[in-house]
């Protein structure tokens, strides 16, 4: 596989990748003296960090390269990998070479291996990502096209320029990570009736030629099946338990407005009995929040699960936030229909909170504070609060 070094400047929305980039990656990568290579899921690992790095873990493997993936077994569980089959990285060892997929900021860095990444040399590590680089920018050679709308159709793209015919299980996985990443964004709805599903390309995504051009490529080398059994993975509000379901019934009443009426959000209490009860921060979890954040931001009105006071008080809605606990730390996530996103946090950082850590993509964000603390979580809050009524 190649990989490397891109100017953040270019105007690229998942288009093909320069060979020059191309070929240095092979030619790091691929080089003899080149053993052990580490690659780097985000903190919080989602589908398409975790799917990108099983493709290029196989592609390395299948050249001789013993391949470790840095991301914590408990975070992994019901995302699309088997944990028997790839390497997680247990040791301190470092290795000859370090790739980072679908992150550039030091936020996203896992705790468990920052000791480990930083003992890297810069010269040594290599990322690919999607995400516009903030001031906290991890070191290294990154690609970034942070057009593009997720890190897997990066990478169908780098393999795709290399002339690498995929594998049908790779191609899946590719699938499974950019259609993850596209329903975050908003390029694609899934919906299902009597356990078959339709994907359905949304005016977003119909106006990204190149976005909608990796989509393509991908999705007419699968089967309906095989598709099917993705956008299943895909749906765990499907498979919900007691405990989940009334969680999700509660979020949803429990949505406030902003003064001004542009901003909804919901707060989960850091020390929240069902939160805790049901695992806290978890793919499931995750799931309920980004469907309550994406459903009210785009449309408050069709939201089924909002009283008709609710839906009175939000009809000028257009950004959701999530706050809500992460073991030791107390985080949100955004959406925004009008691109507010890193307006909000910017602001914060700014005029309110220079020590919160928070970055992501105009429509879609997260953040955190290293705290649980009522009083700091409850300013966290407040501050966002704050910043929507002044922009």
């Amino acid at each position: 596989m190649d990989l490397f070094y891109v100017n953040t400047n270019i105007g690229f929305r998942a288009k093909p990748i320069p060979m020059n980039i191309l070929n240095k990656t092979k030619s790091e990568l691929l080089n003899k003296d080149v053993r052990n290579i580490d690659i780097y899921c985000h903190a919080s690992a989602d589908e398409d960090t975790i799917n990108s790095a099983k493709v290029f873990a196989d592609w390395l493997t299948s050249k001789g390269k013993k391949v470790s993936i840095c991301t914590p077994e408990n975070e992994i569980k019901e995302l699309y990998i088997n944990t028997q089959k790839y390497n997680l990285k247990y040791s301190n060892t470092i290795p000859d070479k370090s790739i980072v997929l679908d992150f550039n900021a030091e936020e996203r860095l896992s705790d468990k291996y920052k000791d480990l990444f930083y003992q890297n040399k810069s010269e040594n590590i290599i990322g690919y990502d999607h995400h516009t680089p903030t001031s906290s920018k991890l070191k290294g050679d990154f690609y970034i096209d942070d057009s593009a709308k997720s890190c897997c159709g990066i990478l169908t793209r780098f393999f795709d320029g290399l002339g690498i015919k995929l594998s049908k299980k790779a191609r899946k996985s590719l699938y499974c990570g950019m259609v993850s990443d596209y329903k975050k964004s908003g390029l694609v709805k899934i919906t299902s009736e009597n356990g078959k599903y339709t994907i359905t390309k949304t005016e977003k995504l119909l106006n990204d030629k190149n976005s909608q051009e990796v989509f393509d490529k991908l999705d007419s080398s699968l089967t309906n099946e095989e598709k099917n059994r993705v956008y299943k993975h895909l749906d765990p509000l499907s498979r919900l338990n007691h405990d989940e379901k009334l969680l999700r019934k509660r979020l949803f009443a429990d949505l406030k407005v902003s003064p001004n009426g542009k901003m909804a959000y919901v707060v989960v209490p850091p020390d929240d009995i069902l939160w805790q009860k049901v695992g806290m921060d978890t793919p499931k979890t995750s799931e309920i929040l980004k469907d309550l954040r994406v459903k009210v931001s785009e449309n408050s009105q069709n939201v089924s699960q909002l009283s008709n006071e609710q839906k009175n008080k939000m009809k000028n809605v257009d950004t959701v936030i999530a706050f809500y606990r992460k073991d030791d730390e107390y985080r949100m996530s955004i959406h925004s229909r009008t691109n507010s996103a890193i307006r909000l946090i910017d602001y914060v950082k700014e005029n309110l909170n220079p020590d919160i850590i928070a970055g992501g993509h105009a429509d879609r964000a997260g953040g955190k504070i290293d705290s649980v603390s009522k009083k700091d979580t409850m300013k966290f809050v407040n501050d966002f609060i704050k910043a929507s009524e002044i922009l």
